[in-house]
């Protein structure tokens, strides 16, 4: 291993010296001043000679951590991290440095067990249900993701992210009307800001492709056709198909002048 890369076990403070407080006083003052200067790899020397010398181990230690990080040496940011967290299981920091670093990397089993720890400390702690609903979609579990999300509406309901999260998760398990409701939801919390621009995308794209199985439908089967034109509101429920108000406005246009469903790319198709 590397100079830079040893195990926290390789720094622990020694015994009590006389003039320790200054030799370690000294070199995080050095330390910082490398740091502003983005001079990571000097940082850290001076960081492990502080605790070398009696600095407070997890403290600096998750400072050590942080440099690596912004050296992208992830393997040696993780194992300060992970350290830091042994030191002191009770804090936070060092679990939240984790979640970072083993996002950032691609560990997101890791980074599931480091939220989980989070949120036994600090159950409202928000930025731990969002990075664990993150984790839990990159590894394909919806199902969990889809009940942090719950847990972050709960909590934090005026957060329109939360709402717009729980629509891609309604719509990915087939719940139409529920991700139509979350969107609805998004763009009244974010009224004009970049959440509502992506729930009215999404709505469109969802009332475009549901229109045109509503039109394909109501042409093949009569008996829809016919339930469509004297109850729309319950001939979609009955199929599970869910719009926005605006697509409705646009399916009851169709239904009132029939002859564009002849048309394969006419109005109904079309959400704008």
């Amino acid at each position: 291993m590397s100079r830079e890369g040893g195990n926290m076990a390789s720094i622990n403070p020694a015994e009590p010296q006389p003039q320790s407080h200054n030799r370690w006083h000294v070199e995080i003052l050095r330390a910082e001043a490398l740091a502003q200067g983005r001079k990571w790899s000097q940082a850290i020397t001076c960081l492990k000679r502080a605790i070398r010398a009696g600095a407070d181990p997890y403290r600096y230690g998750l400072r050590i951590a942080e440099h690596y990080r912004a050296l992208e040496r992830w393997k040696e940011a993780l194992s300060f991290a992970e350290q830091a967290a042994a030191l002191a299981p009770q804090e936070m920091p060092a679990y939240e440095a984790i979640v970072a670093i083993a996002l950032e990397t691609g560990k997101f089993e890791r980074a599931i067990e480091a939220c989980t720890a989070l949120i036994k400390l600090n159950p409202r702690h928000l930025p731990a249900y969002t990075a664990l609903g993150h984790a839990y979609m990159h590894l394909g579990v919806t199902d969990a993701a889809m009940r942090v999300t719950n847990i972050l509406i709960r909590l934090d309901p005026a957060t329109p992210s939360h709402h717009f999260k729980k629509a891609l998760l309604c719509q990915h398990h087939g719940e139409v009307g529920l991700a139509v409701y979350e969107l609805k939801r998004t763009i009244e919390l974010d009224p004009g800001g970049p959440h509502a621009d992506a729930a009215q995308d999404a709505l469109q794209t969802l009332d475009a492709f549901q229109l045109e199985q509503i039109v394909t439908l109501a042409q093949e089967d009569r008996v829809f056709r016919t339930k469509l034109e004297r109850d729309p509101e319950d001939a979609l429920n009955e199929r599970g198909f869910a719009l926005s108000d605006y697509g409705t406005q646009v399916l009851s246009e169709w239904v009132s002048h029939p002859f564009l469903a002849a048309q394969p790319h006419g109005r109904p198709m079309q959400y704008n």
